[in-house]
């Protein structure tokens, strides 16, 4: 099995698309700076320097490249060329001049239609959350799947708050997703999946600054976190669907917990303190945790290592026939805690929200 595990691997389309990446973020350097396409520092965003917003295109660019060196059918993932490049356009457009929030709202909601109705990308059935059989959507399908799939991009969009956060707890959700569906049938989507995890690592080099001067540290920006958010999606709803699935809806919550546990806490608190929960703060989990007098480097170890902690329980409880239920009910429970845990430890730094 390891053998042909081996021989399935496109060692060709992970090298080029590695190098494709690399070269990409050191041309775009020049390319960032001379049209604005950078994040300044500000009250929200207290980094240091400029920083060019080029992570998205160049990881884009190092998938694209890579997917078309391959032998596979091309035509199984035209629509998920297509509609990862119109996001990340509007990635660009939104990091460039900040468009507005029903704007890139309206558009993701047309690519999530497209998704679902033209590539067949949909949600069916919940699986068995009850323990009384599987729960289907029925007509319901295609609106559940586009708001998991609008859900997903501004998730992941909304965890990216410090330096790798974003980059490395995908990179724990996309090998995970690896190590549960590598003999799926659907090798389409395996292959991309190999190839981001491939150039994710390109990119927290020189967004973490491991070997890389610091003037040099670049961010994956809106365009980056939104396909690679909109990338997750796709692969969970495809291997989680059907009866080929590779594994059920409720483990997808588990490899995918930390942006969404992100997303919810923090679409709650604004709605209790009646700000939009849209609007930008600095009251997400890492930021809490700084605020307590941790490094922002060991708020990364932290919060990865959770993220990678719920993706083995998932990756367990498939392998060992978890019932779903069950582990829907401790997903809830964690959430809670989660959320206990945040609510107290706003009050012990004294912030009001």
């Amino acid at each position: 099995m390891v053998l042909d595990l081996y021989k399935s691997i496109p060692l060709l389309s992970i090298l080029v698309s590695s190098l494709t990446t690399l070269v990409a973020i050191y041309f775009l350097r020049t390319f960032a700076t001379n049209t604005g396409l950078i994040d300044t520092p500000n009250s929200r965003k207290p980094h240091d320097g400029s920083v060019p917003l080029i992570g998205g295109i160049a990881m884009y660019m190092g998938v694209i490249v890579g997917i078309l060196l391959t032998s596979n059918n091309l035509n199984e993932l035209n629509y998920f060329i297509l509609a990862s490049g119109i996001i990340l356009i509007i990635g660009v457009l939104d990091d460039f001049r900040n468009i507005s929030v029903l704007l890139r709202f309206a558009i993701q909601m047309l690519v999530a239609i497209f998704i679902t109705t033209i590539a067949g990308v949909n949600i069916e059935s919940f699986g068995n959350l009850f323990g009384s059989g599987d729960i289907s959507l029925n007509k319901w399908s295609y609106f559940i799947s586009a708001i998991a799939i609008i859900t997903a991009m501004n998730a992941l969009n909304m965890s990216d708050g410090i330096h790798g956060l974003a980059g490395v707890t995908s990179l724990i959700t996309f090998l995970a997703i690896l190590y549960l569906s590598i003999d799926s049938l659907s090798q389409e989507i395996i292959l991309v999946l190999i190839l981001i995890s491939s150039v994710l690592p390109v990119f927290l080099i020189n967004n973490i600054c491991l070997g890389v001067p610091k003037y040099k540290r670049i961010f994956m920006g809106d365009a980056g976190s939104m396909f690679i958010g909109l990338t997750i999606v796709w692969a969970l709803i495809e291997l989680s669907q059907g009866e080929g699935r590779a594994f059920s809806p409720v483990t997808a919550l588990w490899l995918f917990s930390l942006p969404l546990f992100e997303m919810f806490t923090a679409f709650f608190r604004r709605l209790i303190t009646g700000d939009s929960p849209f609007k930008p703060d600095l009251f997400h989990s890492h930021h809490v945790l700084i605020r307590l007098g941790f490094g922002e480097k060991t708020t990364l170890l932290v919060l990865s290592i959770f993220s990678l902690l719920m993706a083995v329980i998932g990756i367990l409880s498939e392998l060992y026939g978890v019932d779903e239920w069950v582990m829907f009910v401790l997903f809830l429970l964690v959430f809670v805690i989660h959320v206990i845990f945040y609510g107290v430890t706003l009050k012990k730094i004294k912030i009001n929200v």
